[in-house]
């Protein structure tokens, strides 16, 4: 059975960098995308990194012409050990896999965030 957790202010979350607390005994991490909240357990589906503790990045794409393109729009999270890139949209890599980073259910109420562990 999961239990709600408060996380903190919704307004303490800044675009593109994680926050992390412990809630339950796990490791959570929270940031902003496109103004929304993005919470994820702070492990990485690899190797067990603290994926929250790597970069986010604009995702990179070559085009037919073979030109590289970032695309800020769809940003991923980098792990710190390995580099693996993980969509903060869809939670997955961007080659096949069946690696997905693992979103946790959320709650705002007002101004605060409240996590279901």
């Amino acid at each position: 059975m999961k239990t709600r957790h408060y996380f903190g202010a919704l307004d303490a979350l800044q675009e593109g960098q994680f926050s992390i607390r412990e809630l339950g005994n796990r490791s959570v991490g929270a940031t902003l995308h496109q103004g929304k909240p993005v919470v994820v357990l702070n492990f990485c589906p690899h190797a067990g990194a603290p994926i929250c503790r790597g970069k986010i990045t604009a995702s990179q794409y070559t085009d037919a012409a073979y030109q590289l393109h970032l695309d800020a729009e769809h940003p991923v999270l980098r792990c710190p050990w390995h580099g693996w890139e993980f969509s903060l949209e869809s939670g997955g890599l961007h080659f096949e896999s069946r690696l997905h980073l693992a979103f946790l259910e959320y709650e705002l109420d007002g101004t605060d965030l409240y996590v279901w562990i």
